[in-house]
């Protein structure tokens, strides 16, 4: 159980503007023990990471090489070659974001055990894309060539301008540009993209890859987004209506540079069974989504889904091989349930008002 903190929380009254050294949160401060945790939740998350382990070579790829070969048009592998050029790189910028800003930061044992299990997390997709891409023949200057296309290097270095660690506003800001609107958004554009081909009986193995990746990232979001209640619930006032502006402002920036690399994704048009009208939507859709979790106001007011199929895809423990047609487990077998019930046992939001 988590041990109550409710009279360093009173006393810790402090501005955004706050230098993070002045802060009473135990949250910065090293615990000399283990337990009893302070934030309990954080266990819980890398917990449910370690069941959701996996690696590239557990993916068999042969049938996307045919289809890449022999299967897709030329309009549809120039789509998947346009994702694939940043897709590396995405996560790449995600995870040296837990390595050299979250665990210099943060300091008790469970949350460095979440903040290092999502970042091997991490390596696990680079390795995978890298895995698809060389299975595939795609030649390895294509790693570099995001720099030459401005929608992509525009993502680049906007992302790159948030790791400030002097005040508590520069904490918060990066937690959210990087768990609601890197990892919560822009990278489910990409994921939007690459799980239609799987729905045309297409690229498969990628499907499974980005399946189990999708999966991964909604635990970070939840997980990340906890630790951003738990800085609002030991910082009473701190998420002021200023803040809110500003960051209602990069997201929209965010939403804006998505819609330009989607737009380059199509560059030669529509593909079977997707527009990039249709991807813009979902984007919309997801983007008002994180603005709630944010405890803000929607900016798009996308109620409904515009991408129907993708939640059936990824609602459910179990999903069927695609080469040999049996049920396989993304989890170790002592997870049970869904994993909209596993992810909603960690939601905290409400705990801290």
């Amino acid at each position: 159980m988590d041990v109550q903190t409710k009279d360093s929380v009173k006393s810790n009254w402090v501005s955004e503007h706050s230098s993070i050294k002045d802060s009473r949160s135990f949250l910065f401060r090293e615990n000399p023990v283990y337990k009893p945790f302070r934030y309990g939740f954080a266990y819980e998350a890398w917990e449910v990471q370690q069941r959701m382990h996996w690696l590239p070579e557990e993916v068999p790829i042969h049938s996307d090489v045919r289809d890449w070969k022999s299967v897709l048009t030329d309009k549809e592998r120039n789509l998947l070659t346009n994702i694939f050029r940043f897709f590396t790189q995405s996560d790449i910028e995600v995870g040296g974001c837990y390595t050299s800003y979250y665990l210099q930061i943060f300091q008790p044992t469970e949350v460095k055990m979440m903040l290092v299990s999502f970042a091997n997390m991490e390596t696990v997709h680079i390795a995978a894309y890298a895995y698809l891409l060389d299975s595939l023949g795609i030649p390895e200057i294509e790693y570099e060539a995001f720099f030459q296309y401005k929608e992509m290097k525009n993502k680049w270095d906007y992302m790159k301008r948030f790791k400030n660690k002097d005040t508590l506003k520069d904490l918060l800001i990066t937690l959210v540009v990087y768990a609601a609107f890197v990892e919560g958004l822009q990278l489910f554009a990409s994921f939007s993209m690459l799980l239609n081909f799987p729905r045309f009986n297409k690229m498969k193995g990628m499907g499974q890859i980005v399946t189990w990746s999708v999966r991964d990232e909604t635990l970070h979001v939840h997980s990340l987004l906890n630790l951003f209640y738990a800085i609002l619930r030991e910082h009473p006032g701190i998420w002021s209506d200023s803040m809110k502006a500003e960051v209602e402002l990069i997201g929209k920036t965010m939403v804006s540079h998505e819609e330009a690399f989607i737009d380059l994704a199509f560059e030669q048009g529509p593909v079977e069974g997707l527009t990039p009208e249709m991807v813009k939507g979902y984007i919309h859709y997801i983007a008002d989504r994180r603005f709630e979790q944010l405890l803000m106001n929607p900016v798009y007011h996308v109620q409904k889904n515009p991408l129907e199929w993708i939640d059936p895809l990824l609602s459910g423990i179990e999903y069927t091989n695609f080469f040999e047609n049996r049920a396989t487990e993304y989890a170790k077998s002592s997870t049970q349930g869904t994993w909209d019930e596993v992810f909603s046992g960690l939601d905290y939001k409400n705990q801290f008002s």
